[in-house]
């Protein structure tokens, strides 16, 4: 969107709004995009700061303003609570629209860039509470309106906020993740990545298709998880490869997120390939402390089990009642039967993008082993950049299946089969009845009996593959339940 000028003579330091209750302190920032002017106040009646986000122009402001009284209703740590909407303002021979919100302490994004860009795990953590307030606005139906940084400020504990709400009345969800990502890349880089930015911050070095470079190109130290999601948002609403909500942003900052406590001491945040290692470190040392209780456990049992066949003095060992007259036959095995299955697609809850290669998921049930559905190559293992990914089956009645069959050409693929009640559950709204590693063939993974359901989740935990290229194929699935 192109710039807007407007005139605003009235706009000086003292100058009062609201008959007389808001007072004109100081302008910290200009939106031109969308006549936007950005200014420190005072509550003369309350005696305290506020911030005033100044829409020129207030007769075509009126979508701005019925938005900001929408976002009125909004609480979340990262954006200031809207306190008061002024309709119609004169400032002089023009007008305005005015949203009051609490203010926010502290000074704005662009001042972490004094040094130069900021170390990816700091950069992440900063972003954290503005991509939880993203997605919290956008499951209440809000747009926040964090696309531009001279709306965004950083308090004492260094977090990101948006200071001076008020989306403008073309602002739509998506322009919020835009400016998640454009902000990361900016923390990343030190350089703004989208159009019409504050004249201050130099623009974003473009590639031979023009488009930004991608941070990790212009900072080895960035991770390509961090560099793939500022890329990934700030891509256009047509690439077909771009984050679409506000909680696949916020899961990504989180995991590459360090402490606290780390930034008060300037530790060094740890980087995912070392966060795997030490990972598999304390899970090979749990394996082995089971190990050995298993040991000692086994070793009990078969003291207790000798102690009954020898003589030890005490009385002997007596079983009360009649022995059979001939042992009873084992119970015959179990029938199973293959279930139809109505559909199949890919389960992706991330938001990262497509999802994987959806096209070929109906090729699970072809019955044919040389084809079949893959996920993309990831350059690192889950959870990093996604918890996971799997396919989501559908049945005409609600079944207790009994087992799974799987074949694969994977070997290390880790499963996890879930029972759902709905076609779209979350994650924590799936029951676990079955677990299995794969090896490279046909896999039949028994499951744990449940609930009846109509659908079924196999949730790939972990990938395929070698360091660099993590990737799992799956050639075939079959379900069976028990005949009747």
């Amino acid at each position: 969107m192109g710039a807007h000028q407007f005139p605003a003579p009235g706009l000086t330091p003292g100058a009062v709004l609201g008959q007389g209750r808001y007072s004109l302190i100081a302008e910290v920032g200009r939106d031109a995009r969308c006549a936007v002017r950005l200014w420190r106040g005072r509550d003369l009646m309350l005696d305290r700061d506020v911030a005033l986000t100044l829409f020129l122009g207030a007769p075509e402001q009126r979508g701005a303003v019925s938005r900001a009284l929408r976002a009125a209703r909004l609480a979340a740590a990262g954006a200031a609570r809207v306190l008061d909407v002024l309709e119609l303002e004169r400032l002089g021979t023009a007008g305005a629209a005015v949203v009051v919100a609490e203010w926010t302490p502290g000074g704005p994004l662009v001042d972490l860039l004094d040094d130069g860009p900021l170390p990816p795990g700091v950069a992440a953590r900063v972003l954290v509470p503005l991509a939880e307030a993203v997605d919290a606005a956008h499951n209440a139906g809000l747009i926040l309106g964090c696309d531009h940084p001279d709306r965004i400020r950083v308090g004492p504990g260094r977090q990101a906020r948006l200071a001076f709400p008020g989306p403008g009345p073309t602002t739509s969800p998506r322009d919020d993740i835009r400016g998640l990502g454009a902000m990361l890349y900016l923390l990343l880089t030190g350089s703004w990545p989208l159009p019409d930015g504050p004249p201050g911050l130099p623009p974003a070095p473009l590639g031979p298709e023009g488009l930004p470079i991608n941070p990790t190109t212009l900072r080895s130290a960035v991770p390509i998880e961090l560099s793939t999601l500022a890329m990934r948002c700030i891509a256009g609403s047509g690439s077909g490869g771009g984050v679409h909500t506000g909680a696949a942003v916020r899961q990504v900052l989180e995991f590459h997120a360090i402490s606290a406590a780390d930034l008060i001491s300037g530790a060094r945040p740890i980087d995912p390939q070392r966060a795997q290692r030490l990972r598999q470190l304390k899970f090979r040392v749990a394996i082995t402390v089971l190990g050995a209780a298993t040991l000692m456990i086994i070793g009990y049992a078969g003291m207790q089990v000798i102690s009954v066949f020898t003589d030890t003095g005490s009385a002997p060992f007596v079983i009360a009642g009649n022995a059979p007259a001939s042992q009873a036959p084992p119970p015959p095995p179990a029938v199973l039967a293959p279930v139809r299955v109505r559909s199949v697609t890919v389960y992706d809850p991330s938001g990262l993008g497509r999802p994987d290669h959806q096209r070929d998921v109906g090729k699970l049930l072809d019955g044919n082993p040389s084809t079949g559905w893959s996920t993309d190559s990831y350059y690192q293992q889950f959870p990093i950049y996604k918890k996971g990914l799997g396919v989501l089956l559908s049945f005409e009645t609600a079944i207790s299946p009994a087992s799974v069959t799987v074949v694969s050409p994977s070997p290390g693929t880790v499963l996890e089969i879930r029972t759902a009640m709905s076609p779209n559950p979350r994650l924590d709204q799936t029951t676990l009845v079955g677990t299995a590693t794969l090896r490279s063939g046909s896999n039949q993974i028994p499951l744990h009996v449940g609930a009846p359901a109509r659908y079924l989740l196999v949730w790939i935990t972990g990938l395929g593959g070698a360091q660099g290229h993590h990737q799992s194929k799956l050639s075939d699935l079959e379900i069976q339940q028990r005949a009747t």
